[in-house]
C-alpha cells in the first residue's frame, strides 16, 4: 500500500511539472509587424502579441529555417532541417503526401508519449497520405485523408489544407474533408456539416469560385470556406478544443494562423480599423485571434501552468515594385514589414528569416526581458524535450538539427545561445550564421525556373555580411576576411554532409556523394555510335544554345542568358531497342531528352532529383497538352557522370538513370522514334557515350 501511494504521488507531481504547451505559428509575419518589435502604433496595434512580449521574453535575433512556409513548418515540428528531404526548395503542393514520417519523432509524438493531449489546428502545407509510383497520383480530398496528422501524434486536427485561398476551398477534420457530403468514405463516416446558414461557411461555390461558370477549386461536395471568416473559423476551434481539455491532464496545441499570408481577407468588421490597409486590418485579426487564445487560458485559470511561443513560419512579403500586392499600399504608409533588415519571404537575405520570437511561461520566464541569443524554430522540439524531461533519440535517427535552449528561455540575459546555424532560401540557396557573420553560399537548386534565376541572381553568388555592423546587408565584405569565408565555408560542408548539426561532425565527413552505377554493356549491333568526343558534325544540328567538345562530352548551355534551352537534334530510325547515353548535370536546372514520334513524342526530363517520363502536345494540340506518364526521384551529383538507358518494347519502356529504375507504358512509345534532340536548361551540361540498338 505504502509503495501504491508513493507512485501515486510520484505521478501526480510529475504531471504538476508538465506546463501546457501553445505553439503559435503566424504566417508570413514579418519582424516589423508588431509593436513589441518598433511597428508604429499608428498605423498597426498588436496588444496580444505585445501582452505577451510583456508578461515573457521576446528574442532579437530568433530565426525561421528556410524563408517560405513548408520547410519552415516541418522544421519546427520535427527538429530537422527540411532541405535533408526530398524537398529542397519552394513548398508542397495541394496534392502532395504526408511529408513528415509517422516514424519519425515530431513535437506532437513526443508529448503524447508523456500523457498530452495534442491538436493542430490551422494551416497544415505538410500533405495528406501517401505516394505511390503513379505519376498521376495526388492527394484524393474525397476520400480519407491518411496518413496525416493523426497518424504521426495529433488527437485532433482541424486545418487549411495547403494555403489560404488553396485550391481545395475546405477544411479538413481530422481524416476527412469537414462535412464531406459524397465521396469515397466508409460506411458510417460520413460527416454532418454545419448549418446552411452559417456566416461562417457558404454551401457550394460563391462568385470568387468560379469564373465564365465553371469552379476554379475543387469541387468537393463539401462547405466551402469564407475568406475573411476563416481566422474567426480557425481560433474557434482552436478555443473550443482548449476549453474541452481536463485539468488533470497537460495538452499541446499547434495553432497556425493563416494571416497574414496572400490573399489579405481581414472580417468586416476588423476593415478600416487600421491606417495600414486591409494589410494593416490583416495584422490586426491575427493580434486578435492570439487575443482570443489568451484570453481562454485566463478563463481555463490556465494562464500560469501554460508556455505559450508566438513566431512566423518566414519573413514578410517585400515587393514595393509590386504595385498590385496590398503590402506595398501598407508599405506606402509607413509599416516596416520586415523592420530595416533586407529581403522578404523567398530570400536568402536575413528579412526572410529573422522573425518575431516571443515566449511567455509565468513564473518560469521573466517578465518584459529581452533576449539578444540566436535561436531557431528547429530548437523548439530539443527544448519541448528538456522541459518535460525525455532524451531526443540519437542524432542520426532523429532531431537531427535541434538544440534546446531552455537556459536561455529561464535565465539570465547573458546565457549562452545557439553559435551557428543553417538557414535555406525557397531557391535551396543556403546561408551559414556563427556568431556575427553571415555567408552565403549562392548555389540554387538546379530545378528552379529560369526566370527565377534572373530576378534573384543577386542571390546566387558566394557572400560574406557582418550582421552586427550591417544587419541590412549593404555590404560584401568576403574579401576583407577570405578566413572568416573558409571557417564557415568548411562548418556548412560538415553540417551537411555529416547529415546532422547537434553537433559538430568530424572535420575529415566525406562528401555526400551517389556512386555512379554500371549497365550491362548493350549487345547486338549498334545503330550509332557517338562518343560525342569532339562537337559533332551531320547528321547533328544545335539549333539553339552554345555547345564546345571537351573533357570527353559536348557540353552546352543556353546562350546569353536566354530562358530558351540549348537544342542538339539527331535524325533517329528506331521503333524497339535501346537508346543510351552518359550524362553531366554540371550547373544545369535539367536537361530533356525529346523523342519526336509521329504527330507528337515524348521526352525524359532529368534533374538531380528527379525524373520525369511526359507526353509531349500532339500536333495541333496547345503547349501545355502534356501527359506524365512514369517518374522516380533521383540523387545525382554535380560533375558526375551518370549514365542513362531507355529500353523500348511495344507501347512500354523501360528507363534506367544511374541505380535508379522505373518504367512506362504510352500508344506513343511504341511508335516509330524518328528524331531525338538532348536540350539544356541552366548553365551547363553534358552528354557522352551516345549509341542506339535496335
Amino acid at each position: 500500500m505504502r509503495t501504491l501511494l508513493c507512485l501515486l504521488l510520484t505521478l501526480t507531481a510529475s504531471a504538476a511539472d508538465r506546463p501546457n504547451i501553445i505553439v503559435i505559428l503566424a504566417d508570413d509575419y514579418g519582424y516589423g509587424s508588431a509593436g513589441c518589435y518598433g511597428a508604429d502604433p499608428k498605423l498597426v496595434r498588436t496588444p496580444a502579441i505585445d501582452r505577451l512580449a510583456a508578461e515573457g521574453r521576446r528574442f532579437t535575433d530568433g530565426n525561421t529555417t528556410s524563408s517560405v512556409c513548408s520547410p519552415t513548418r516541418y522544421s519546427l515540428l520535427t527538429g530537422r532541417y527540411c532541405w535533408r528531404t526530398t524537398l529542397k526548395h519552394e513548398v508542397l503542393g495541394t496534392f502532395s503526401p504526408l511529408h513528415i514520417e509517422p516514424t519519425r519523432v515530431n513535437l506532437a509524438s513526443l508529448l503524447k508519449q508523456k500523457g498530452y493531449r495534442t491538436a493542430s489546428v490551422g494551416k497544415w502545407h505538410l500533405g495528406y497520405g501517401k505516394e505511390n509510383e503513379d505519376p498521376k497520383w495526388r492527394t484524393e480530398y474525397k476520400a480519407e485523408l491518411s496518413p496525416g496528422p493523426l497518424d504521426i501524434g495529433f488527437d485532433y486536427h482541424f486545418g487549411v489544407p495547403s494555403n489560404h485561398g488553396d485550391l481545395t476551398g475546405v477544411y479538413v477534420e481530422n481524416r476527412f474533408v469537414y462535412g464531406l457530403r459524397s465521396g469515397q468514405i466508409p460506411a458510417g463516416m460520413k460527416l454532418a456539416g454545419p448549418a446552411a446558414d452559417s456566416d461562417d461557411y457558404q454551401a457550394t461555390y460563391g462568385p470568387e469560385d468560379t469564373e465564365s461558370g465553371k469552379a476554379k477549386i475543387l469541387e468537393i461536395d463539401a462547405p466551402r470556406r469564407k475568406k475573411e471568416r476563416v481566422m474567426k473559423v480557425l481560433t474557434d476551434k482552436a478555443t473550443d478544443w482548449l476549453e474541452a481539455q481536463p485539468k488533470d491532464q497537460p495538452f499541446f496545441l499547434y495553432f497556425a494562423p493563416v494571416a497574414v499570408h496572400n490573399p489579405i481577407t481581414p472580417d468586416k468588421n476588423l476593415a478600416g480599423k487600421s491606417a495600414a490597409g486591409p494589410y494593416g486590418d490583416w495584422i490586426h485579426e491575427l493580434d486578435q485571434s492570439v487575443g482570443r487564445i489568451l484570453a481562454t487560458l485566463d478563463k481555463m485559470g490556465a494562464t500560469k501552468d501554460t508556455l505559450v511561443l508566438f513566431t512566423s513560419d518566414n519573413g514578410g512579403v517585400f515587393r514595393p515594385e509590386n504595385e498590385r500586392l496590398l503590402q506595398t499600399t501598407a508599405i506606402r504608409a509607413g509599416l516596416k514589414i520586415n523592420g530595416t533588415l533586407r529581403g522578404s519571404k523567398h530570400d536568402v537575405w536575413e528579412g526572410g528569416f529573422k522573425v518575431p520570437f516571443i515566449a511567455r511561461w509565468p513564473g518560469k520566464v521573466p517578465a518584459g526581458s529581452t533576449a539578444p541569443q540566436m535561436v531557431s524554430i528547429v530548437d523548439i522540439l530539443a527544448t519541448t524535450a528538456e522541459i518535460v524531461g525525455t532524451p531526443l533519440p540519437t542524432k542520426e535517427v532523429g532531431a537531427e538539427d535541434s538544440r534546446s535552449f531552455l537556459s536561455v528561455l529561464t535565465g539570465a540575459a547573458d546565457v549562452k545561445g545557439r553559435e551557428d546555424m543553417i538557414v535555406h532560401s525557397a531557391d535551396g540557396v543556403f546561408a551559414v550564421r556563427k556568431g556575427r557573420w553571415k555567408w552565403i553560399e549562392g548555389v540554387p537548386v538546379e530545378e528552379i525556373k529560369d526566370g527565377v534565376r534572373k530576378t534573384r541572381k543577386d542571390q546566387f553568388r558566394s557572400q560574406l555580411y557582418d550582421t552586427v555592423a550591417d544587419p541590412a546587408e549593404t555590404k560584401d565584405v568576403s574579401a576583407e576576411h577570405p578566413e572568416v569565408v573558409a571557417e564557415l565555408k568548411d562548418l556548412l560542408r560538415r553540417y551537411r554532409d555529416g547529415a546532422f548539426s547537434r553537433e559538430l561532425p568530424a572535420a575529415d565527413v566525406k562528401p555526400l556523394r551517389v556512386g555512379v552505377a554500371t549497365l550491362p554493356a548493350l549487345t547486338g549491333a549498334l545503330s550509332l555510335d557517338e562518343p560525342l568526343a569532339k562537337l559533332p558534325g551531320k547528321p547533328w544540328v544545335a539549333s539553339a544554345g552554345e555547345w564546345s567538345a571537351r573533357d570527353g562530352g559536348v557540353w552546352a548551355k543556353p546562350k546569353g542568358g536566354s530562358e530558351k534551352p540549348a537544342s542538339l537534334r539527331t535524325p533517329l530510325a528506331l521503333t524497339d531497342g535501346v537508346v543510351h547515353c552518359e550524362l553531366n548535370l554540371k550547373g544545369a536546372n535539367r536537361v530533356s531528352l525529346r523523342f519526336g514520334a509521329g504527330d507528337a513524342g515524348f521526352r525524359l526530363v532529368i534533374s538531380r532529383t528527379t525524373a520525369i517520363l511526359t507526353k509531349n502536345p500532339s500536333k495541333g494540340e496547345a503547349a501545355a497538352a502534356t501527359e506524365d506518364i512514369a517518374k522516380k526521384n533521383l540523387k545525382l551529383a554535380a560533375g558526375e557522370w551518370y549514365p542513362v538507358r531507355l529500353t523500348f518494347t511495344g507501347d512500354e519502356v523501360t528507363v534506367q538513370v544511374n541505380d535508379q529504375t522505373f518504367k512506362g507504358k504510352h500508344p506513343s512509345l511504341g511508335k516509330g522514334k524518328t528524331s531525338l534532340d538532348f536540350l539544356v536548361f541552366g548553365d551547363g551540361a553534358a552528354f557522352r557515350n551516345f549509341r542506339v540498338a535496335p
